[in-house]
């Protein structure tokens, strides 16, 4: 039996199961970054080979468990990740990237915002 969803349902799904979808806004870093405090950075890392919601659900998951990430929320319409991170962890980005490689995707140069 096949089952078939709308673009709509497919939206209401993928704004279940990973929050927010689609391009992340620029007002919406402001206040987080306000209320978290200064000692945290924002990367943006685009992904290769992330083709539907359980892929994009495995590569949250995983960044997440990365020492000193704060946050990961994925743009799956932008095949984007946006990664939360505390200052002065050089070397974090790399492990994030060796995170999403491990699963069998391709992680893109991160772009860190000022």
């Amino acid at each position: 039996m096949r089952f078939l969803i709308s673009s709509s349902g497919a939206a209401a799904l993928a704004a279940l199961l990973l929050g927010p979808v689609g391009p992340v806004r620029a007002q919406d870093d402001t206040p987080a970054m306000s209320r978290r405090g200064s000692d945290l950075k924002v990367a943006t890392i685009p992904v290769e080979g992330m083709v539907c919601l359980s892929c994009a659900a495995s590569i949250k998951r995983a960044v997440r468990k990365v020492d000193g990430v704060t946050d990961a929320e994925i743009d799956f319409v932008g095949r984007t990740l946006r990664v939360t991170y505390a200052a002065g962890r050089p070397l974090l980005l790399g492990r994030v990237r060796t995170a999403i490689a491990g699963l069998g995707y391709t992680p893109g140069t991160p772009v860190v915002a000022p």
